[in-house]
């Protein structure tokens, strides 16, 4: 399966897909709203020879995508330079793990960025890699927050403590994940067509 300029105009756009999401729809809202696209992430965008397509295959449920999407799709709000179509990718999985290697087939958010004849340039995968050790740091402190309750009350309070995290940390994530997105990106511009397109994003397994 391909992502053809007929399966990309069947996307939804940012405000197509912010009305169908039903789960984590108000943190979604709050990091989307709370982000204050940098000046020069914009200008990056802005000052673009010729506007490009971004393909965002995503999933309201995923922790990465809650902070991830609302992140870039927010950015890509900001620019005319960027043509935006989103994919539900549990609807979209066979399409979405062609954007991956095998051993990370399922892995979400996937962004697909892509010049006006739909030729690849670049893919970021998750989230930031250089964001990892920050989410590792939530997971610590929350785990040591909720360790006195039952494990059933565990679950609920630290799915709740991590949503409020990445919300309170909306702003400071938010640069990170579109510093190396913009990153990638540049990467990819800079090669030729046949060595395209440049992967940035989360590895695995992590490199040492």
């Amino acid at each position: 399966m391909a992502l053809t300029e007929e399966k990309f105009n069947q996307g939804m756009s940012t405000q197509e897909y912010i009305d169908q999401i039903k789960v984590n729809k108000q943190p979604f809202l709050d990091i989307y709203n709370a982000l204050d696209v940098p000046a020069k992430v914009k200008s990056q965008f802005d000052d673009l020879a010729e506007p490009l397509r971004l393909a965002v295959f995503t999933a309201d449920w995923c922790g990465d995508a809650v902070s991830t999407t609302p992140t870039i799709l927010r950015m890509a709000e900001s620019t005319s330079k960027l043509s935006v179509k989103v994919f539900n990718r549990d609807d979209e999985l066979e399409l979405t793990n062609s954007f991956l290697p095998e051993n990370r087939a399922g892995t979400v958010p996937v962004f697909v960025v892509l010049d006006s004849s739909m030729k690849e340039i670049a893919r970021f995968v998750e989230t930031a890699g250089e964001l990892v050790p920050s989410i590792d740091a939530m997971d610590g402190v929350i785990a040591q927050e909720i360790s006195g309750e039952s494990e059933e009350n565990r679950r609920a309070a630290g799915r709740g403590k991590r949503m409020a995290y990445r919300i309170s940390h909306a702003q400071e994530w938010g640069e990170v994940i579109l510093d190396a997105f913009g990153r990638v990106i540049a990467d990819g511009l800079a090669l030729s067509p046949e060595a395209r397109p440049a992967v940035g994003g989360t590895k695995w397994p992590p490199e040492a």
